[in-house]
């Protein structure tokens, strides 16, 4: 559901400005609040101690969110409403807001979760010029073909836990910039595990390359872990990824 932002400067100046997809408010003495921009209705100044940098407003005019400004006694002084406001909002946060009300929606989430894994699976035995025919593609029986098993596995293993964090960390940072935070997501899926899921398809084909470190010293392997996966250029993939779970959400709402 879509909500409204009330600006209220009466105690304290407040500014308004830009981050990624949200507004950033700022106030002395006080941590940074943030506003993302699909989840917003509307925006509501109240009084002149609201003071605003341009480029927030244009991402309101560009995100469709119409900016109402009231005066000093709280009347209605004017109305920014953007020149073409967006039809239906289609981002992840809408998408899922809308689709969390309709039957079978976890059910959806697991099916999608279930195909970018599946995805990634594929991906990594092209690049390993492999095909799979004979093969258990479910995650964990590829894990345990690529790194091994019981105690000659497990330095890979200890790799592989380190990497399919950093994954769940890039999702649910993606997430939450798209304005699907932690709380938003837990009320509307049942606290479906979305980062740790989408995680764990984003880092899968990285997963062939941690045999290497089978031998190495922990904090050796710690280290390139983290080198490997900043090199693969994460936050493409996993805006790609949450960009394909908006549209399949909003086809299916």
């Amino acid at each position: 559901m879509l909500e409204a932002l009330h600006l209220d400067a009466a105690e304290r100046p407040v500014a308004v400005l830009l981050d990624g997809p949200a507004l950033r408010l700022r106030r002395a003495g006080m941590a940074d609040v943030f506003a993302p921009l699909p989840r917003l209705s509307r925006v509501v100044v109240h009084g002149p101690r609201v003071q605003w940098r341009t480029e927030a407003l244009l991402a309101c005019a560009e995100a469709g969110v119409p900016v109402a400004l009231l005066g000093r006694r709280g009347a209605l002084l004017a109305v920014l409403v953007p020149m073409t406001p967006p039809a239906q909002r289609r981002d992840l946060a809408a998408a899922l807001d809308a689709a969390a009300s309709l039957p079978g929606f976890r059910r959806r989430l697991e099916d999608f979760c279930r195909a970018e894994t599946r995805r990634a699976v594929l991906e990594a035995l092209r690049a390993e010029g492999r095909g799979p025919d004979g093969l258990d593609l479910r995650p964990g029986a590829m894990v345990r073909l690529w790194l091994g098993a019981g105690a000659e596995g497990a330095p890979a293993q200890a790799a592989w836990t380190l990497l399919r964090g950093l994954g769940a960390a890039a999702v649910a940072e993606g997430l939450a910039r798209r304005g699907v935070g932690p709380q938003f997501l837990a009320r509307r899926s049942g606290c479906f595990p979305l980062p740790e899921m989408l995680g764990e398809a984003l880092v899968l084909p990285l997963c062939p390359a941690l045999r290497a470190l089978a031998a190495a010293p922990q904090e050796a392997a710690r280290r390139e872990v983290i080198r490997l996966f900043e090199r693969a250029a994460p936050c493409g993939r996993r805006d790609q990824m949450l960009a394909r779970l908006a549209m399949c959400l909003a086809a299916e709402g």
